[in-house]
């Protein structure tokens, strides 16, 4: 299978996430487990439903997990203390009456949750005893797990390799042979004061550390920070080293004086998080060189030629770089500003991010969204505000429109389908896999993109076309849709046809349509693709994939036996 990535879309192959919190617990997982197990409610059963992997037990229904996690068992089998579990302590938990996984650096109990499962026991066992981290992202990233398995916590994972060296940002010192002890510089004061504010000095690292991980095409040394001041303005200057990031690929966060600026460089994330020394005014400036891959943020002094002796201090997780699948989702309070309906059950939202944050989200990216109150969470990738290739996209950063699909039976979309205009929604900092690498063999050096959607599969699917057609990359959307009723945005996508009619072509297949339908019948298989595919000579293509995992997976393997290698494909798999 090709890379994989989070998707965006209303189909929801899994069923939607309910992420619950729990209370301290006290008793007995057995002793609880007898006392609360009445059989649930239908709705929260998984027998009978398609979407799930296992039918329950009665009595192993969420309602029932949530009662148990309100009842005082104790569901982490060590009395609620918290530990530090090197790898070596969680391989002894690998058996069904004692199991223990690893979940982004959390170490979790899951022996009393077997049998709540709703994927089954096998499919938990595949992770006892290791770090499932890997393995939870491929087949449920969107999961609140840490909600879900509060009460299971054990403590922390202590023993992991790092991608990276230790920081060599520190200030130079002499070798411990040396006896000489010049008078100590001003500059050397300087560099003492920002190391123990954890703010690197400017001497180029060392070459024994590069910012590096399986997935990231280019080596690059590690990024660093250092700030600069004029009688008007704070300068944060952040060193990614990266030549290929943009304004898409920094988020940034201000609170009064506290900051938080994430850079995605290639598949890690580079955090600073300081509370400035001094106040600054409301409205920030980004700048970014990508000649350097140098990112500036400049801040307006409230107190004019006011001179700073440091640039503040260092809060959680400053100055870290980290894996991107290992970060926990960090989320910001958004307004929803617009509400519209795309086909009779699906809807673009209009989400405005607060202005004190700008809130990009690359492409192939996707977010998680919460409502406020409640532990439902769900994947969606942001679309377009329109489908002109030449126009600029409006409010970047501060702006994002979703095409979600609504389920009169889903956990999530229901009660997102009833937020009027002015409420609030969470949305978390962006996520994926799809890198810049494999954005510009998509969409500038393939001969033809051909990109397979299933429903509103088709999210991640706007910007990588309009993107290919502004390059002018032949370009191929085929849309797999139930009825002509389900198909998006038919209209607008008719009229880019005919805009670009040497470039762009749109073929839809629909796997329930009426008699008058003249078009492809079915689902993706082999037959279908042979006729869109240049065969047998595959070289230039590049095929992107979204809908539901099973068609994903399908669409994946089916190009693969026509000959496409795994460069050459991307799924964008939640």
């Amino acid at each position: 299978m090709g890379a994989v990535s989070g998707c965006i879309r209303g189909a929801k192959p899994k069923g939607e996430v309910i992420a619950v919190a729990s209370a301290t617990t006290t008793m007995t997982v057995s002793e609880k487990v007898s006392e609360e197990s009445k059989p649930s409610a239908p709705a929260g059963e998984t027998t009978g439903n398609p979407r799930n992997k296992t039918a329950l037990k009665p009595g192993r229904g969420l309602m029932d997990w949530v009662r148990l996690g309100h009842s005082g068992a104790d569901l982490t089998g060590i009395g609620g203390r918290l530990l530090e579990v090197t790898l070596t302590d969680l391989a002894k938990h690998n058996t069904r009456k004692d199991a223990w996984i690893a979940l982004k650096g959390k170490v979790y109990n899951v022996t009393p949750y077997m049998e709540f499962h709703p994927g089954g026991e096998d499919e938990l066992m595949r992770g006892a005893g290791a770090d499932a981290t890997d393995l939870f992202n491929e087949v449920h990233k969107w999961v609140n797990f840490e909600s879900m398995l509060q009460k299971c916590l054990v403590g922390r994972l202590v023993e992991s390799k790092s991608f990276f060296t230790k920081p060599t940002f520190l200030p130079v010192r002499k070798s411990r042979d040396s006896t000489a002890k010049p008078k100590e510089s001003s500059s050397s004061k300087n560099s003492s004061i920002t190391a123990s504010l954890g703010i690197p000095t400017l001497a180029p690292p060392p070459r024994k550390s590069p910012l590096s991980s399986p997935m990231s095409p280019v080596t690059l040394p590690m990024p660093k920070y250092d700030w600069f001041q004029t009688d008007t303005v704070v300068d944060l200057a952040i060193y990614t080293k990266w030549k290929d990031i943009t304004k898409d690929h920094v988020v940034v966060v201000k609170e009064e004086k506290v900051v938080k600026v994430v850079s995605y460089i290639q598949d890690m994330l580079y955090t600073i998080h300081i509370e400035l020394s001094k106040p600054v005014e409301e409205d920030y400036e980004l700048k970014l060189s990508n000649a350097s891959g140098k990112v500036d943020v400049l801040f307006t002094k409230k107190e004019a030629k006011m001179r700073w002796s440091n640039i503040g201090k260092g809060l959680t997780g400053n100055n870290r770089c980290v894996l991107a699948s290992s970060k926990e989702a960090e989320y910001v309070t958004c307004n929803l500003v617009s509400k519209e309906n795309i086909t009779h059950d699906t809807r673009l939202f209009v989400v405005e991010v607060p202005s004190n944050v700008h809130l990009p989200v690359p492409v192939g990216y996707h977010v998680f969204i919460r409502i406020p109150g409640k532990d439902l969470v769900k994947p969606y990738t942001p679309v377009t505000a329109h489908m002109n290739v030449e126009r600029r996209e409006e409010g970047m950063g501060r702006l994002l429109y979703f095409f979600i699909k609504i389920y009169s039976d889903g956990a999530l979309t229901p009660s997102l389908d009833t937020l009027s205009v002015g409420s609030t929604i969470d949305i978390s900092f962006p996520e994926g896999s799809f890198m810049k690498d494999m954005l510009s063999k998509a969409t500038s050096n393939a001969v033809q993109l051909i990109l397979l959607a299933a429903g509103t599969g088709i999210t991640p699917m706007i910007k990588l076309l309009l993107l290919a057609l502004h390059n002018e990359r032949k370009t191929h959307l085929v849309m797999f849709n139930k009825t002509l009723e389900d198909i998006p945005w038919h209209k607008e996508l008719e009229t880019l046809v005919s805009d670009y009619p040497h470039l762009f072509k749109v073929t839809h297949v629909l796997s329930k349509p009426s008699d008058s339908w003249t078009g492809a019948r079915g689902h993706v298989r082999k037959e279908l693709l042979e006729e869109w595919l240049p065969l047998p000579d595959v070289s230039g293509i590049f095929v992107g994939a979204c809908g539901p995992s099973a068609f994903t997976k399908l669409a994946l393997n089916v190009v693969k036996e026509l000959g496409l290698q795994e460069e050459q494909i991307h799924g964008f798999l939640g």
